[in-house]
């Protein structure tokens, strides 16, 4: 998994994963592995660190800008990763007020 540079070198996580067997016949999952919930989520090829600052920097300027400035960081990434992170991210929730020109002027007609 790629992370975030450090000391500005650009690095690579592989973790070793503990597999557990279990020995009960009636048990619908045979094979047990370590979970790294803190570390990555799961099939990930980045850290949980480096997709926060990805989606920081792809919510910020997206595109091209948003290509070069991982990229002078140490931690590039391509325009269509930036894209995926934003899309991935949950909507904003949405306040249920009117606009404040619509709940203060009688004269307009909602």
């Amino acid at each position: 998994m790629k992370d975030l540079p450090l000391a500005e070198q650009g690095f690579t996580v592989r973790p070793t994963v503990r597999r557990f067997i279990c020995e009960s016949t009636d048990c619908p999952r045979r094979t047990f592995a370590e979970p790294f919930s803190g570390l990555a989520a799961p099939y990930a090829r980045f850290t949980t660190r480096l997709n926060r600052a990805l989606e920081r920097v792809g919510l910020a300027l997206a595109g091209r800008a948003g290509v070069r400035l991982p990229g002078h960081r140490g931690f590039g990434a391509g325009r269509m990763t930036l894209l995926r992170r934003v899309m991935a991210l949950p909507d904003p929730q949405l306040s249920t007020r009117r606009c404040w020109a619509w709940t203060t002027s009688p004269s307009v007609a909602v």
